[in-house]
């Protein structure tokens, strides 16, 4: 299942404006109760998605917003990476209000446009109807 997984992804990413981006699905699941989380290669146009395996059993609509939320997270990288660089600049104290709010408001965008951009996406033949 893992290579229509990979095969999806990478269908996704070329519709949302990502075709320069080279992801890999990894192994093992997210560290927390979520469907999946992205890690960002700090220099390249790398990243690795991990997605829960209960994803799988979602509706094939919930299995596509998923993956839209995690590729909008690429959009945002850039921005992560200047925030991440801040903490010298800004002390411990302001960097971490500022990482803090920086986590909850791109969580907040890629939910709210992972609905209309999911739309955009093909249905995935992964996962039960």
């Amino acid at each position: 299942m893992s290579k229509a997984i990979a095969h999806y992804v990478n269908r996704c990413k070329d519709i949302l404006g990502l075709g320069h981006w080279t992801i890999t699905v990894g192994a093992g699941s997210p560290p927390d109760d979520s469907w999946a989380d992205v890690e960002v290669s700090t220099n390249l146009y790398n990243a690795t998605i991990r997605f829960s395996p209960d994803l799988w059993k979602q509706k094939k609509d919930e299995i596509r917003r998923v993956v839209a939320h995690e590729l909008i997270h690429l959009h945002q990288a850039g921005v992560e990476r200047l925030v991440e660089a801040l903490e010298a600049s800004l002390g411990s104290a302001a960097h971490s209000i500022l990482s803090h709010m920086w986590d909850v408001e791109t969580e907040r965008a890629a939910d709210s446009l992972s609905v209309p951009l999911a739309r955009l996406l093909p249905m995935p033949s992964i996962g039960e109807d």
